[in-house]
């Protein structure tokens, strides 16, 4: 009777380590998933608002927001240098007309 309490109270607490063992590992993996479910969730439902073909926002990337500002400057740069030439055209048009004084 002895050998039999020994040899089940082993199998048991054998039994319930391992179970305890692959209880908190399957817990922790149920932790990371919920939390990196609840991280995608909040990207995800910004970036899909941003996806929307009603939204006015896009999302951009560093480099596509870098060359979308290099071009808002070359336009501005192409504008001042057709309103210098503009001015130039003027300063000449009036220094060849005679001044009726």
């Amino acid at each position: 009777m002895i050998p039999a309490v020994i040899m089940f109270s082993v199998f048991g607490y054998a039994g319930q380590s391992i179970y305890n063992v692959l209880d908190a590992r399957n817990t922790q993996e149920q932790k990371e998933k919920l939390q990196n479910l609840n991280k995608d969730e909040k990207e995800n439902l910004l970036h899909r608002i941003a996806k929307s073909r009603w939204s006015p926002m896009k999302v951009l990337s560093d480099e596509e927001y870098e060359n979308m500002l290099q071009e808002k400057l070359l336009r501005i740069e192409v504008d001042i240098a057709l309103i210098d030439e503009n001015i130039e055209k003027l300063k000449q048009q009036r220094n060849q007309t005679p001044k009726d004084s």
